[in-house]
């Protein structure tokens, strides 16, 4: 194999592409990065990496190095902070915001961490730089690709440093490539929905000693409800970098200086202060049509786009790397059913959805929302002020940031789901997370006598537990059935009773991506089984109206 050909061309080295690499490279299979830019400076993108998504960071061996290079001690308080100013009156504050409070929860095995996205970037480029089978190659521009007859993809890229142009081969190619992707342009795919709900404004900013300042309340988030500047600004980096954004006015574009008034007045402090970098943006609400063109796929915000509020986006194209990393891998490694890429589109495009819904509720309360006469006012009715805010805030916020039900709590329905058994999944709430082991649900999570979590015995393949009293005829015969089709199964046993309770079943199969493909008290059919959580069966697309949605 030449140092042109691979098993996946990623286009895209943000979060996404570099997760999906990191998965791929994983599981024994060659990537190539490319990315146009050179991925240096910050920006103020996405600052919570959420459970979900810090429990595949467990699962790489990077999590050590997400706290490590967070820049919040641990004493910090997790909290969003709702106020009149940033050294104004408090209103509201959501304790634990985001699950990322340092305590142990039974519910997952990673608390949420706070931490910028260039610096997310720089640990998964750093991790995979270091894999023999990856290739990295930035300021490298995507030019073409074609989808060759026999198989696979090539594609034409341009070095901008040299302005020299080669032929990357693949056997498959994902974009990865944000907003502006050039793959989905490529590829003719479009974007569907409301094209446009609110634009914005956002600085990244050092303002020296205001971190130490001993009237500062300290906050993962300061929403500022302020009738000057109604804004939201929060630390976003160590030597006091903060971020600061605001709706854009109507009419021309402010300057630089302008928007210093705005933070001024929102702080109410007068700050010696830089600005790092000035990120304008529109907030969407766009679904791709397809996710898939032979064996071109899309990933992130190459096929989403939707409000940031909530913290959802780079989570979300995280976990599609995920999705689509496994399947890919069942390909290349040759036991993978007919049907089993089909449902990277079927099972993601609900989830993606689900977050485009709640996200785009969350960005229709904003700062200036909750203002109201006196509400900064030393005075009984300032008190009462604050108290009829403080409960419009509780309404309309607590899904954005008490949002476990949407970070763990989606269901994928495919062909490659035996869901077919009595009773119904438990209802789905944004704010409420139940554990269910119902079959697509994720896998529920359980701390061990040992001290290991559950997730920590879980295979690269698909894991069989054993929870109940065995059939182990049966056991030999699934394995058997997974050795003759090279797919990969772990079988683990835990010996706490509590995990049989949790799951509801003598057995359970669980996916490489920690999902339930299926649970019984008896394997009845090893190989039909096998294949059909492989894909091997006649596709039957669900509907996309599997997650019963609620606010709970």
């Amino acid at each position: 194999m030449s140092t042109n050909e691979f098993d996946v061309a990623i286009i895209g080295g943000g979060p996404v592409g570099l997760a999906l690499a990191t998965e791929l490279t994983a599981r024994g299979h060659t990537a190539c990065v490319i990315e146009q830019n050179d991925r240096v400076g910050v920006q103020p993108r996405a600052k919570t990496t959420n459970v979900r998504t810090m429990t595949h960071m467990r699962r790489w061996g990077l999590a050590p190095e997400m706290r490590r290079r967070s820049p919040l001690r641990p004493d910090f308080p997790r909290r969003v902070r709702f106020a009149t100013g940033l050294f104004g009156r408090d209103i509201y504050s959501f304790d634990n915001a985001f699950c990322a409070s340092p305590v142990r929860d039974e519910r997952f095995p990673e608390h949420a961490e706070f931490i910028p996205q260039y610096v997310v970037e720089g640990i998964l480029l750093d991790h995979v730089r270091a894999q023999p089978l990856a290739t990295v190659r930035f300021n490298t521009r995507l030019e073409e690709i074609e989808q060759r007859p026999s198989g696979g993809v090539t594609a034409r890229v341009r070095d901008l440093e040299t302005d020299e142009t080669g032929m990357v081969t693949a056997r498959f190619l994902v974009g990865a490539d944000g907003a502006r992707s050039t793959v989905r342009k490529l590829l003719g795919i479009q974007m569907q929905g409301l094209h446009s709900l609110i634009s914005f404004v956002t600085l990244i900013l050092r303002i020296p000693g205001l971190n130490a300042d001993p009237e500062l309340e300290h906050a993962l988030f300061h929403w500022l409800v302020s009738p000057e500047a109604p804004c939201v600004m929060g630390p976003m980096d160590r030597q006091d970098v903060w971020f600061w954004g605001m709706p854009q006015r109507p009419g021309r574009e402010m300057t630089d200086e302008e928007l210093l008034v705005f933070v001024r007045k929102a702080m109410r402090r007068d700050f010696d202060m830089e600005i790092l970098a000035r990120d304008p943006w529109t907030v969407h609400k766009l679904l791709a049509d397809r996710y898939r063109s032979g064996d071109i796929f899309l990933a992130g915000d190459a096929c989403h786009l939707h409000s940031p509020f909530g913290g959802h986006g780079m989570n979300l194209g995280i976990s599609d790397a995920v999705d689509l990393g496994w399947k890919l891998s069942a390909v290349l490694e040759g036991w993978a059913g007919d049907d089993l890429l089909e449902s990277y589109e079927i099972e993601r495009k609900p989830a993606h959805q689900l977050v485009i819904d709640t996200s785009t509720e969350n960005v229709g309360a904003l700062s200036d929302k909750f203002l109201a006469p006196a509400l900064d006012d030393d005075t009984p009715e300032g008190d009462e002020a604050r108290k009829v805010a403080a409960e419009a805030v509780e309404e309309a916020k607590a899904p954005e940031f008490r949002s476990l039900g949407v970070v763990l709590g989606y269901r994928y329905v495919s062909s490659q789901i035996a869901n077919e058994e009595d009773g119904t999944p438990p209802e789905f709430a944004v704010t409420r997370y139940t554990p269910s082991a119902y079959p697509g649900a994720l896998a529920p999570h359980a701390w061990l006598g040992d001290g290991s979590s559950l997730y920590d015995h879980f295979g690269k393949g698909f894991t069989l537990l054993r929870l109940g009293d065995a059939d182990e005829t049966a056991e030999r015969a699934l394995q058997s059935a997974a050795a003759d089709m090279k797919l990969p199964l772990t079988l683990f046993v835990p010996r706490e009773t509590a995990v049989r309770e949790l799951y509801g079943a003598d057995y359970a199969l669980v996916r490489p991506d920690q999902h339930v493909a299926w649970r019984g008290d008896r394997i009845l059919s090893p190989e039909a089984l096998l294949d059909r959580v492989r894909g091997k069966r006649a596709f039957e697309p669900r509907s996309a109206a599997t997650i019963n949605k609620g606010r709970g």
